[in-house]
């Protein structure tokens, strides 16, 4: 029988390039064999590409949807619309960085859900590069953590913008505290969000040369937030009616008939002066008059002008001139207010408790529990049952809500 030959040994480098699979044992002479980089390359990319499905798997396992109902205190409705700003997440690692640090804020699950749904992609944010910056000036200019959430949920995604603390900054004086900016904001988004240089500050320092105070600017900030965030055109032009009005520049009532002007335009207020001088039978002076003691009578729906002028003429007895100087009248409800309390004095005159000649605005102008210690505890013994009767009049007068 023929000895068979040993087998043919390659040359180190045809071993390298062989398609068979190369054996290594944990000692012996190939032990100590360094393989090419190509073939270290192939060793590891099964690894490599494990690790990449690995991965890939547990990002296709990601549900937005899930993680806001169940981590930021969403309803689903409020989940399903966040999740259209967030579908490029595939990882809830930075949400998790976020809400941790909002948590370190004290925000409470409500405040969080307040604030995701108004900006999802707050959970996209940088911490080191906006939510910590922006939160500590914020802080030093003496907001609290509640008040900064209510302004991440107002602002939505202008809280992350840099600009954002400057515009705080720069309405703090005006309102004089956080409360009221917050307060005002929540009427009027566009205070924390309008360009300061272009609209804000020209319409304040406007308002400033035509003779408002600082106080004054803050007070018309809240009962006209929008006003001072319109195009300063249109600011210049509420001032001009306003002076139109009868009302100068430097009055007490001049703050009141700019944000006056300014919440509703000429036709309007046209066709509410033609309701009163047709009501009342007033003269243009009178008119003049009127909006000057209180410009806020233009506000006034058409029908409380005309329901409130008729009854203080024909019911309560005053005269159209008297009705001009105490224009605010107008404005009170005639069911709560101006009835009940002409049925309590009309009472009290009938029984000589009071002079016959009490001057009614005197009647109407103070608040409820001022009017029940004037006018309803004095005369209970004489008339008992005056207060009952007087809490039944409001109840009864007060028009019913539909449903009701």
């Amino acid at each position: 029988m023929a000895t068979p030959s040993p087998p043919r040994l390659l040359p180190y480098p045809a071993m390298l390039l062989s398609p068979m699979p190369i054996l290594f044992l944990a000692a012996g002479p190939l032990a100590a064999v360094h393989l090419h980089a190509r073939c270290r390359l192939r060793l590891r990319l099964p690894h490599a590409a494990a690790a990449a499905a690995a991965a890939t798997t547990a990002e296709n396992n990601f549900a937005v949807e899930d993680y806001l109902i169940a981590n930021c205190h969403l309803t689903q409705p409020q989940a399903v619309k966040a999740s259209k700003n967030l579908a490029h997440l595939k990882s809830p690692s930075n949400p998790d960085a976020v809400l941790a640090f909002l948590d370190g804020l004290g925000f409470s699950p409500k405040e969080v859900a307040a604030a995701v749904a108004s900006n999802p992609r707050i959970l996209c944010a940088r911490i080191e590069r906006s939510l910590a910056p922006i939160s500590a000036e914020l802080r030093a200019l003496g907001l609290s953590h509640s008040q900064i959430a209510r302004l991440a949920k107002i602002a939505g995604r202008y809280f992350l913008c840099r600009s954002f603390v400057s515009k705080v900054q720069f309405w703090l004086p005006l309102f004089g505290s956080p409360e009221r900016l917050l307060q005002a904001s929540d009427w009027n988004y566009w205070l924390l969000t309008s360009d300061l240089e272009k609209v804000v500050e020209p319409n304040v320092a406007f308002l400033k040369k035509c003779g408002l105070s600082a106080c004054d600017i803050s007070k018309l900030l809240v009962a006209a937030p929008r006003l001072v965030t319109m195009h300063p055109e249109y600011v210049q032009d509420s001032v001009r009616r306003a002076i139109q009005l009868g009302v100068s520049p430097g009055s007490q009532m001049f703050r009141h008939a700019i944000s006056t002007a300014g919440c509703i335009g000429q036709e309007k207020v046209d066709a509410k002066i033609a309701v009163l001088k047709e009501t009342l039978g007033w003269s243009e002076e009178e008119v003049r008059l009127a909006i000057s003691k209180a410009p806020r009578i233009l506000v006034a729906s058409e029908e409380r002008l005309r329901r409130n002028g008729e009854f203080l003429v024909n019911e309560v007895g005053l005269s159209p001139q008297y009705i001009a100087r105490r224009s605010v009248l107008l404005m009170y409800s005639l069911e709560r207010r101006l009835m009940p309390r002409h049925l309590v004095v009309k009472l009290l005159k009938k029984r000589r408790l009071i002079e016959e000649d009490r001057c009614f605005f005197n009647v109407v102008a103070p608040t409820e529990e001022k009017f029940l210690e004037k006018f309803v505890a004095p005369f209970e013994e004489c008339i008992p049952g005056l207060a009952d009767a007087y809490d039944s009049a409001c109840a009864d007068m007060a028009p019913v809500k539909a449903g009701q």
